[in-house]
């Protein structure tokens, strides 16, 4: 089975103006990179739920071009792209990168395109998956306002942890006492390798922190991942 990195977010990466901005390779890059043991390893990057915005694209490419990956876009969003065509795009892929944006929006899309089973087959093939934001609740089961992924992993991701408002934290310990789920929270800049059962935590910097959650005799126990 395949290996999947999951990225709470990454502080900087847009401006101001949220304009997506060149940013250098940080450490979990370099591990996702280390994780595919090629030295050109190919990556594909899928920026559907930013609507495919092509600044993304090229800060995304850049930094991992630096890295000496060979990066491509998929891009499915007015054009006439085949099934055929996004199938062979993702098997024929070292790495799978799933941008930040909106959830819902993207995991629809990747519905009425066929996406969510190639992405299945992917992982079953040993592709590594990886992403942010987004791209980190496709993977989960749900995220936490319980939009439904691809149950890769079979528990509930908030992400952004660390700037999540209380009333969003809130939202999240309720679908994780309501519905028996396992919950895992991760700060900006903190990142899960998920390898079957068993996950690490690699952080951009020391502070970033994830969270294993769970409802349990009555009360809920936070444990962070050390």
């Amino acid at each position: 089975m395949g290996t999947i990195i999951c990225i709470g977010g990454l502080v900087g990466l847009k401006n101001k103006e949220k304009v997506f901005i060149p940013y250098s390779p940080r450490k979990i890059d370099f591990e996702i990179m280390k994780l595919s043991t090629k030295v050109n390893p190919k990556v594909l990057f899928i920026g559907t739920a930013s609507s495919e915005r092509e600044d993304y694209y090229i800060s995304f490419k850049n930094a991992y071009e630096s890295l000496g990956a060979i990066v491509e876009n998929l891009c499915v969003l007015n054009n006439n792209i085949t099934f055929e065509e996004i199938r062979k795009k993702i098997l024929s892929s070292d790495i799978i990168y799933v941008g930040c944006g909106k959830t819902k929006f993207m995991m629809d899309v990747w519905k009425s395109k066929g996406i969510d089973k190639c992405l299945i087959e992917a992982y079953k093939n040993g592709i590594i998956l990886a992403g942010m934001s987004a791209g980190s609740y496709c993977w989960f089961k749900y995220n936490y306002e319980m939009i439904e992924g691809l149950d890769l992993i079979p528990m509930i991701n908030c992400v952004h942890y660390d700037e999540k408002s209380n009333e969003k934290k809130k939202q999240f310990y309720d679908n994780i006492k309501e519905n028996n789920l396992r919950g895992i929270a991760i700060d900006n800049d903190a990142s899960l390798i998920f390898s079957d059962t068993d996950y690490k935590i690699v952080k951009n910097y020391e502070n970033s922190k994830a969270y294993d959650i769970v409802f349990e005799n009555g009360k809920f126990i936070e444990k962070e991942i050390k």
